[in-house]
């Protein structure tokens, strides 16, 4: 995947949230999702839309260890 320059893009609730029921429901694995994150953390080109979808988003890029089910579910409840 490449993510390259190009127009700003908000990062919002709903697309965090997909990717979080995304990776707790198994159409996601973590590894493809931890690397999508990422991508969008060291992209100048993305802003979030409030501190709740950084958070989740920094949760998807952490890669010390892949999240349990039960705690991606609680990543997924704070975006309300």
């Amino acid at each position: 995947m490449l993510i390259t320059d190009g127009p700003p893009v908000e990062v919002t609730r709903e697309g965090a949230r997909r990717l979080l029921a995304a990776i707790a429901d198994g159409r996601l694995p973590f590894r493809l999702a931890n690397y999508v994150a990422d991508c969008i953390i060291m992209s100048d080109d993305f802003d979030f839309a409030d501190d709740a979808v950084r958070d989740a988003v920094h949760f998807v890029e952490d890669d010390s260890r892949p999240p349990t089910h039960d705690e991606t579910i609680e990543a997924l409840t704070k975006l309300g």
